[in-house]
């Protein structure tokens, strides 16, 4: 008698097809659990032609696991629960963004519960088998926009120098550059980090589907890093020179944008065809057919998965059901009292707004106050408190808070500067300039009687404070005096200023912090 042959090798398309259903399943829940995570994701995509390149990275992480599908070992699928740990290690990260409303901790972290469920669900050898495909998922992340301000800088310099080397007198002044035909500016899509990111993305899939041998790979995308940066100083150098030469009839409209994107896209093809010579026939997922198809294990039905798969939707949801308790009972919010003035100390007055009328653009605070003392010269307070913090209303902004509302004062320069001074260490110290004007602006927060100038530290503290208090409270303060070109008397100034007023300071911000109405 001829019994029916069961397939049960490494490639069956029916179980693939039932994983590739399970694995679906739980991705959508999980999307749908933390949507308000994948929500922002979609919108920066939306808006930002930086990132505009997340609407591929699904398809094409999709596309790369249909290209492996007959290489798939789909009967070694074991599930392997104790994957979920890492699951619960992403719920606890993405809780902590949430806390303290950093949307790209929360969006690694929502792929980073999908990629370790699907661990989880199909095991250590398969999800192996899928790695590059999964890891891909992150650059769907909208991330890079830290790197937009040293890339300006390296532009301006870089830049500047090539200008100079070709004969050309050149006379900067932080972020602008004056030839004696007109006037530059580096702006934010002078950066090249657009370039950057488009250029590692297309490199790190052209590695991928080019290469074998991981050295290979890793040097291409070591070039795909460097080249746009390299590629990127030249353009703004032959922008400029093109101005310059053209006496400002060229390269100074749209045509500036036309030029950077042909350039890009010339450097890139030269990129991809100088590394076409060293292809290697042949990948490495076609080399694992003969080892993928002597993987045998015993066939497992779709109930042995579904334990596991509402073991993993139950452990992704556990963050958002965290959220919801601890943001019990905030909709009771109280009214804020105004800020009173700091007592003046010995040897200060306070006095009027000086003539130089700067203001820091800090949005949003429920409690502010501008105030001016003079000694030596004029020194300006500016103090913004936020007591009930919400997402488009937080303490740690991503807009330079140092640059006035009206835009009438440019970046100079800015840097961490240590004061010397035991309650107040390191401060983001910035110059800025307006005609003949120049102030010397100190900026830092204080969460909990911490003071610190690092953004990143500053959300920690809130989220430990939101743990711990269940509220996030804190300042942005400011200090601001005229300068010239030797900083020190300056400086100085403010760190009198900061050592007599800083006891004050911390008691106003400290005292009557709300009148204890509650608003309905």
């Amino acid at each position: 008698m001829i019994e029916p042959n069961h397939r049960t090798d490494a490639t069956d398309p029916r179980r693939g097809g039932l994983l590739a259903v399970i694995v679906a399943v739980y991705s959508v829940a999980v999307i749908a659990l933390y949507h308000e995570t994948a929500a922002s994701m979609l919108r920066t995509w939306q808006v930002s032609e930086t990132f505009a390149h997340g609407f591929l990275i699904v398809p094409l992480s999709l596309w790369l696991v249909w290209r492996l599908r007959r290489q798939l070992p789909v009967a070694s699928a074991r599930p392997q629960p104790w994957a979920l740990v890492f699951t619960f290690g992403g719920n606890l990260a993405w809780l902590l963004a949430y806390l303290v409303d950093v949307l790209v901790l929360q969006q690694l972290a929502l792929v980073g519960i999908i990629i370790t469920g699907i661990w989880a669900i199909l095991g250590t050898a398969l999800t192996l088998r899928l790695a590059f495909p999964l890891g891909f998922l992150f650059l769907a992340v909208p991330m890079g926009e830290g790197l937009i301000l040293p890339m300006m800088e390296l532009t301006a310099d870089t830049t500047e120098w090539l200008v100079r080397a070709s004969g050309v007198p050149v006379y900067r002044e932080g972020m602008y550059l004056s030839l004696p035909s007109g006037d530059w500016s580096i702006v934010e899509a002078c950066s090249g980090v657009r370039y950057l990111i488009a250029s590692f993305t297309l490199g790190l899939l052209y590695a991928h589907l080019t290469y074998r041998s991981h050295w290979r790979q890793a040097a291409f995308v070591l070039a795909s890093i460097v080249v746009p940066i390299v590629a990127n100083s030249l353009r703004a150098y032959f922008i400029v020179m093109l101005g310059h030469i053209s006496d400002m009839r060229i390269a100074t409209g749209v045509d500036h944008l036309i030029y950077g994107w042909v350039f890009f896209g010339i450097v890139m093809l030269l990129l991809f065809w100088v590394g076409g010579f060293w292809q290697e026939s042949g990948h490495a997922e076609d080399q694992s057919t003969a080892s993928g198809a002597a993987i045998r294990g015993t066939a497992r039905t779709g109930s042995a998965f579904l334990p596991v798969l509402v073991l993993a939707m139950v452990v992704a949801g556990l963050g958002p059901l965290a959220s919801l308790w601890l943001e019990r009972g905030e909709d009771d919010q109280q009214i804020p009292v105004a800020l009173s003035a700091p007592p003046v100390a010995p040897a200060w007055r306070e006095t009027e707004a000086p003539r130089w009328d700067w203001a820091p653009d800090q949005r949003g605070a429920d409690r502010e106050l501008s105030v001016y003392y003079q000694a030596a010269a004029p020194v300006g307070l500016f103090l913004h408190q936020y007591l009930q913090q919400r997402p488009g209303v937080e303490l740690v902004q991503g807009v330079q808070s140092w640059r006035s509302a009206s835009g009438a004062w440019k970046v100079k320069s800015r840097r961490s500067f240590a004061t010397d001074f035991e309650a107040v260490r390191e401060v983001d110290e910035v110059v800025l300039t307006s005609g003949r004007d120049q102030l010397l602006v100190w900026a830092w927060y204080r969460i909990d009687d911490h003071h610190t100038h690092n953004p990143y530290y500053a959300k920690l503290l809130e989220a430990k404070q939101q743990l711990l208090q269940g509220e996030r409270e804190g300042s942005r303060l400011f200090l601001a005096t005229a300068a010239g070109d030797d900083l020190a008397p300056a400086r100085d100034l403010l760190r009198q200023f900061l050592e007599a007023h800083l006891a004050g300071i911390e008691t106003i911000l400290e005292n009557s912090r709300t009148t204890g109405e509650a608003v309905p």
